[in-house]
């Protein structure tokens, strides 16, 4: 099965559309990508160094095909001989298959304790991220709530004003202002008379 590689992670580019910011999403992944490649890293290690004691226990196999051979040849001198190499072998593949099951165990645990802490942590990491994330769109939400009522009020009151002007009582007294200012204007224009010639 194939595992994604960190360089996979980061070079994976999502749709655009509506919702979360394109740049707190590609920090996130950049993140997850730097923990991931850790994750990715110390796993390749301990893939290396089980292949590292299998082939030592490959090598205990080879050992072992080898007394056997030399017990086979030993069979056509001395029956004692054989006995005891084949007591000796059977004690130094017990032994083999012992040391190759405590190494495989103590690397298998080791592998899930690390396996588990980075779970973990990851987990850790992604629902602070999930939880700042809720918490911008709580703010966005918010945000777009004020402006939509505001935009009402706004449209409420131009509409309530381009009603007051289109209201011909209000044209009626502009027109009264008018010719109220031009006669008060007209008056001050004229000289005024003295009684004297």
């Amino acid at each position: 099965m194939h595992m994604i590689t960190p360089i996979e992670l980061l070079g994976k580019e999502l749709k655009r559309g509506f919702g979360y910011k394109a740049i707190e999403v590609d920090e996130f992944l950049e993140e997850v990508a730097r923990d991931y490649e850790k994750v990715y890293k110390e796993n390749n290690e301990l893939k290396e160094r089980v292949s590292a004691l299998t082939e030592n226990l490959d090598h205990y196999r080879v050992i072992e095909e080898s007394l056997k051979k030399a017990l086979v040849l030993a069979e056509e001198t001395s029956k004692e001989t054989i006995a005891n190499a084949d007591k000796a072998a059977k004690a130094m593949e017990e032994q083999a298959e012992m040391e190759a099951r405590e190494i495989l165990e103590k690397a298998r645990r080791e592998a899930e304790d690390f396996a588990r802490q980075a779970r973990e942590a990851f987990d850790k990491e992604n629902q602070e991220k999930l939880e700042e994330i809720a918490s911008l769109e709580k703010q966005i939400n918010k945000l777009t709530g004020d402006y939509v009522s505001y935009k009402s009020r706004m449209m409420q009151f131009i509409n309530g004003q381009l009603d007051y002007l289109k209201n011909p009582v209000y044209d009626l007294e502009i027109t009264k202002k008018s010719e109220k200012e031009e006669t008060e204007a007209a008056a001050a224009e004229e000289p005024e008379y003295d009684g004297r010639e």
